[in-house]
């Protein structure tokens, strides 16, 4: 367990003072760029040109001047368009002469816009809407962007998809500084990764009078070369310049084990060379890409591809990522679960397919977070949880991801996920068991405990901004000291993604206009600001005004039963996080070893109250649609709607049935018979602030509740204006969750 234990005050201490800062936090910002050593320059690129095809070229050119030993570059007095119209003179020529064009369907053409008005505007960066020089090309992995205006198709076809390379230039008076140069560049860079999935890195040149500059991007970040003076180093120019617009197009930097077809300047079938099943190599065509919502260049960059076996006709999903190379790769995690039901299952993979060192200066090293390329293919499942199309469909993807999560975190696994989110979570295939009807991918960011005393800190930068629980927001200020992240941080995650989908979207899928007030809250959570983010986040919990504004929202889109499961989790998730910070909090004069064992030794306890919530509120939805399904047969005159979808919470429509109709719920007959044989219930039982069952109420065991939280459900209940009670507890803050395994 975490040594934080013996200091309570540094932890009730940076509690409130989180409270103080959240509106004037300062974030860390590291910088993402490194400058690479002078001679790194010149030694790339030695294979694309002989010294003798350079030294040809120079005397046979006419934008180079032999006898001056310079390029026919214009002094600085001179306007910008005739700078600009010499650098891509002496571009156009180096292409022409040295890009081997050999095969069908393969260009590259050096393309001026420095005249065309729709590349002159400014985009939302600030900067140039497109580079002033660039490269087209075409070929296997490159395709025209679609026009924006189908009657009138852009004379140019330039886009981000078909663009091998572009150069930024400045007359030398204005030459910005190193960062400028690299946030400019940048903008276009990551437009290219986004709409060339195959992208391994994108480097450009930036070009004065006399002076280039090499600037590359990749998924560790980016770095920039010293100024070179090109006149005196014309071979250097040439190698780049022939580099940077290879046919080769892994020397260009693709990765080109994927590749399409291309049929009219358009990707029609594509295909993905990887290690099948039985560990050789095959090529299977590519059936979708799977959209992802990432969208910078330093990261994981996680890109999917849906591919069909073409002898077997299975489906897998292949999955490109940039791991930390400080991390094992996920495949390791990935072959412990196989089999594990609500868990993502691998069939192969690729754990190391190239590092981002090997692409960098050897003097940075060390200045960079490396990262590693990795493939991995698993079984092929349904869309995102965010994809449903039904409320029980959406409430049993989520069970079954939670019990799958639960076996992860058993004691023979041991393994926490740390990265739940509505990527994350994928529906199972038609006609799932219970069990498999949700299914939990993505271990990129697991951690796996090795041994009992295995733990991992909690970390702001670990996981998806918006379902992040709040003590890893709070890890922000902790830094060193934040305790480590447990199970419950997940299931907290897991409260968060229900709450998303519940503000977000309507019961059939169909998302909310992204000005309504559920969407707007929701879009507070994932400010990149942790501070702003956990401030955000924590007007859900208690029963203030903006708590009872949300559960109001939920209920009037969602009904009363998806209202209560809402409420029942976000209490028990607040009554979890108490919990903790007693632990935490509760030992100023001892240190204790493990100070939150007697809340992590009712591991299964806190599994199954989660999912009975869901059970409970799955069984009510069914029996809903049942039961209204029932009255309109019964009904000639009924004038409902025969075409509803039953799987809607439309219980407010219908009456209650009688007593005498009792449903079977599946957790009630479980504890029911257990009783009966004098067995202990797996599943504890809580009482509800709302009813919705059917039958008469059982027994029930009550959980502990310290007196807060009985308050402040009370003032909730009956929608008290009174702020709830100040702790009992001796200075204590704000009420974060801790992680601890």
């Amino acid at each position: 367990m975490h040594h934080l234990a013996g200091y309570s005050k540094d932890w009730q201490d940076a509690q409130r003072f989180a409270l103080r800062v959240t509106h004037n936090a300062v974030e860390i910002q590291r910088s993402n760029y490194t400058t690479t050593s002078d001679a790194y320059t010149h030694e790339l690129y030695q294979d694309v040109a002989q010294p003798q095809e350079v030294e040809a070229f120079l005397h046979g050119v006419d934008c180079y001047s032999v006898p001056q030993g310079r390029w026919t570059t214009p002094n600085a007095s001179t306007t910008p368009d005739t700078l600009v119209n010499s650098i891509f003179n002496i571009i156009r020529s180096i292409v022409g002469r040295f890009a081997n064009l050999k095969e069908s369907g393969v260009q590259r053409e050096v393309v001026n816009t420095f005249y065309a008005p729709k590349c002159s505007g400014i985009d939302s960066r600030g900067y140039r809407a497109c580079p002033t020089l660039l490269v087209r090309a075409a070929g296997p992995s490159f395709e025209h962007p679609p026009p924006v205006n189908p009657q009138e198709p852009s004379p140019y076809d330039i886009g981000f998809s078909n663009m091998a390379t572009y150069f930024s230039i400045k007359p030398e008076s204005e030459t910005p500084s190193e960062k400028e140069i690299v946030n400019e560049m940048k903008s276009y860079a990551r437009q290219i990764f986004r709409d060339q999935p195959n992208r391994v890195h994108v480097r450009s040149l930036t070009f004065t009078e006399n002076h280039a500059r090499l600037v590359h991007f990749d998924r560790a970040g980016s770095q920039i070369t010293p100024p070179i003076d090109f006149h005196k180093n014309p071979g250097t120019l040439i190698r780049l310049v022939t580099g940077l617009t290879s046919t080769n197009e892994r020397t260009m930097g693709l990765d080109d084990s994927v590749q399409w077809t291309i049929v009219d300047g358009r990707k029609t079938r594509g295909s993905v060379t990887t290690t099948s099943p039985s560990g050789e190599r095959k090529t299977y065509p590519i059936v979708e890409r799977i959209p992802t919502s990432r969208d910078s260049i330093r990261g994981r960059a996680t890109t999917c591809w849906r591919v069909k076996d073409p002898e077997t006709g299975e489906e897998y999903v292949v999955k490109d990522s940039w791991r930390p190379s400080d991390r094992s790769p996920e495949s390791e995690l990935l072959e412990v679960v196989k089999g594990i039901p609500g868990v993502v299952e691998m069939v192969s993979s690729e754990s190391c397919r190239g590092e981002v060192k090997d692409m960098r200066c050897p003097s940075t090293i060390g200045q960079y977070h490396n990262r590693i390329a990795t493939r991995v293919t698993t079984k092929s499942y349904g869309p995102p949880i965010y994809r449903f199309t039904s409320v029980v469909q959406l409430l049993s993807a989520i069970r079954d991801a939670i019990g799958g999560h639960q076996r992860l975190v058993g004691d023979d696994i041991r393994i926490l996920h740390r990265d739940v989110s509505h990527n994350n979570i994928l529906i199972g295939n038609d006609g799932a068991k219970e069990g498999s009807r949700g299914v939990l991918i993505d271990l990129d960011m697991a951690f796996r405990a090795l041994d009992a005393n295995s733990i991992v800190t909690a970390d702001q930068e670990i996981g998806t901004r918006l379902f992040q629980s709040l003590s890893v927001l709070m890890s922000d200020y902790l830094k060193d000291g934040s305790p480590s992240h447990d199970y419950l941080d997940d299931l907290e995650s897991f409260f968060y993604l229900l709450a998303y989908i519940f503000l977000s979207y309507k019961p059939d899928g169909t998302p909310l206009p992204s000005d309504d007030d559920g969407p707007s809250i929701v879009w507070g959570w994932a400010e990149e600001s942790p501070s702003a983010a956990l401030e955000n986040k924590y007007l859900l919990f208690g029963g203030g005004p903006a708590a009872k504004r949300v559960l109001r929202l939920v209920e009037g889109t969602w009904g009363p039963v998806c209202g209560k499961l809402f409420d029942e989790l976000r209490w028990w998730v607040l009554d979890k996080r108490d919990e903790k910070d007693e632990l935490l909090g509760g030992y100023p004069s001892e240190r204790v070893a493990n100070p939150l064992e007697p809340l992590h030794s009712h591991r299964d306890e806190h599994y199954a109250q989660v999912l009975n919530f869901f059970d409970e509120a799955i069984e009510a939805v069914q029996c809903s649609a049942s039961n209204a399904t029932s009255i309109q047969e019964d009904s000639p005159t009924s004038n409902l709607n025969t075409d509803m979808d039953m799987s809607l919470p439309t219980i407010r429509s219908f009456p209650t049935p009688p007593a005498a109709l009792a449903p079977c719920r599946r957790s009630a007959r479980i504890r029911d018979l257990r009783l009966a044989k004098g067995e202990p219930s797996p599943i504890p039982t809580q009482p509800s602030k709302t009813s919705i069952r059917i039958e008469p109420e059982q027994p029930t065991t009550q959980l502990r509740r310290s007196a807060r939280l009985q308050k402040r459900r009370l003032e909730d209940e009956h929608q008290l204006d009174a702020s709830p009670p100040k702790a009992k507890r001796i200075k204590k803050g704000l009420r974060v969750a801790t992680r601890a395994r």
